[in-house]
C-alpha cells in the first residue's frame, strides 16, 4: 500500500508539472511572416548592396626555395595601404576590392629565414563586378 501511494503522488506531482509552455491557456500564437520586395527600387538595393565587392584570384610563379608569398594591396583612389596577407601556394583569393577603387597589388616571395628571394611588380586592377584572375611574376 506504501508503494502504491508514493506511485500515486510521484504520478500526481509529474502531471502538475507542466511547463508554462505547454499550457493551453497562456499559449500565443507563433506567427511567421515572409515580406518579398515590393518593388523593383528595393531589390536593385538589395543586389547591389552584395556587389559592392569583388574578390579576385590572384596567381604567383614557382620560386625555387620559396617558403612563403606575401601580397600587399594598396589603394590607390584612396591613397592607403590597405590589406597584406601569405600564401603557402602559388595562388590566393584577395577578398573585399571596393566596386570602382583603383588598387595596386605587389607580392614578394621569402624563403625560411625570412629573407626576401624575389619581388613581382606592381599590378594595378579597379574593383569591378565580374571574376578577375591577375598573374605576378616575381623575379
Amino acid at each position: 500500500m506504501k508503494k502504491f501511494m508514493t506511485s500515486l503522488a510521484t504520478v500526481a506531482l509529474l502531471t502538475s508539472a507542466v511547463p508554462a509552455f505547454a499550457q493551453e491557456e497562456q499559449q500565443t500564437p507563433v506567427t511567421t511572416a515572409t515580406t518579398p520586395y515590393s518593388s523593383s527600387n528595393e531589390l536593385s538595393k538589395a543586389s547591389a548592396e552584395q556587389e559592392e565587392f569583388q574578390d579576385i584570384e590572384v596567381r604567383f610563379n614557382h620560386v625555387p626555395n620559396v617558403d612563403r608569398y606575401k601580397w600587399v594591396r594598396y589603394n590607390i583612389t584612396d591613397g592607403y595601404e590597405d590589406a597584406g596577407g601569405t600564401s603557402y601556394s602559388t595562388s590566393t583569393k584577395i577578398y573585399s576590392l571596393r566596386i570602382g577603387k583603383l588598387y595596386r597589388i605587389h607580392a614578394y616571395a621569402l624563403d625560411q629565414n625570412n629573407n626576401v628571394i624575389a619581388v613581382s611588380n606592381a599590378v594595378e586592377v579597379r574593383g569591378e563586378r565580374g571574376e578577375t584572375v591577375i598573374f605576378l611574376n616575381l623575379k
